[in-house]
């Protein structure tokens, strides 16, 4: 059974024209999160206010192929029709305050009542906007995507995975994250530089400068080389008085975190009066509010060049 879907909401300001129908230059809801509920097919996205008036606004809308997620999985935007039946908008108000399971119950609830009621009309439409959460650093590793080359497709380390999606910049099996915040006596760009060649530590593949890679002075063969020091604490890979190398075989993987942001907005909307009336609702443009994705984990592992993504809902 699909679910049952309501909405409400209702205007600061009105003015009536002599045909009856109603011009709304705002509506009464302050915050612009959406909540969201779906089936396999149908979704809702709507918010409320039970601040003064109980109300709520929501869009109902069906997915062209059944199990299909509405949110998009890059940056772009999604259109939606609005018509009669499966795509609409819909405002309601209540003799009561509403609470948010009102919208996913596939049978909706006795109380509160509905008092009035708008409905969406055939001709507007739902554009959804897609952009990256984390659009300035891709990759989460305190370093912005635009100092790691996204303009220009920089790959530091040669594996095939660009600097900004790269958890590990330099392919010396620290994570960059880690090389970023070590305190050192020089700096690069406000980056620590360990042995002052002029290179950022999460850039450098030989952090000491002994002519041993830093992914080869890995003791204990864990992919890890930061956990090997002394006993003052200072990691071998640090060391230039430590020159022994080993063999290591593989790479940290290279997971990301990823999330969107959805702007939604209605053009061209016409709410009608379903009390039989005739009063209408009209707005150019109105934004119904915003929504953020699911975080995602991306496994990005290293290729010759064409990347290879695969995706883990959390």
């Amino acid at each position: 059974m699909k679910k049952y879907v309501s909405l409400v909401f209702a205007a600061l300001l009105l003015s009536s024209c002599n045909d009856g129908e109603i011009i709304v230059t705002d509506f009464n809801f302050d915050d612009p999160q959406l909540n969201w509920c779906g089936d396999t097919q149908s979704q809702v996205l709507y918010k409320l206010n039970n601040t003064g008036v109980n109300e709520a606004i929501a869009l109902r809308f069906e997915l062209d192929t059944p199990n299909e997620q509405f949110f998009l999985k890059e940056e772009g935007q999604l259109e939606i029709s609005l018509n009669e039946t499966t795509n609409q908008v819909i405002y309601r108000v209540f003799d009561g305050e509403v609470q948010k399971s009102y919208f996913c119950n596939e049978i909706p609830p006795v109380s509160p009542k509905v008092t009035e009621e708008y409905r969406s009309t055939t001709g507007g439409e739902v554009v959804i906007t897609s952009t990256l959460s984390n659009a300035t650093d891709h990759d989460g590793d305190g370093v912005p995507s635009a100092d790691e080359g996204i303009e220009s497709g920089l790959d530091t380390d040669g594996d095939g995975i660009p600097d900004y999606q790269d958890v590990d910049d330099d392919g010396d099996n620290i994570l960059t994250r880690v090389e970023r915040e070590i305190e050192a006596e020089n700096t690069v760009n406000t980056y620590g530089d360990s042995d002052n060649d002029g290179i950022p530590d999460y850039l450098d593949a030989d952090d000491d400068n002994d002519g041993v890679p830093t992914r080869n002075e890995d003791w204990n063969l864990n992919l890890n080389p930061a956990d090997d020091q002394n006993e003052e604490g200072l990691a071998h890979y640090l060391n230039p008085d430590i020159t022994d190398s080993f063999t290591v075989e593989g790479v940290r993987e290279n997971r990301i975190s990823r999330s969107f942001r959805y702007l939604v907005t209605i053009n061209n909307l016409t709410l009608v009066n379903q009390g039989g009336d005739g009063e209408q609702i009209r707005l150019q443009d109105y934004e119904l509010g915003v929504i953020t994705s699911p975080t995602e984990n991306i496994l990005i592992e290293p290729t010759d060049g064409e990347e290879n993504e695969e995706e883990d809902n959390q």
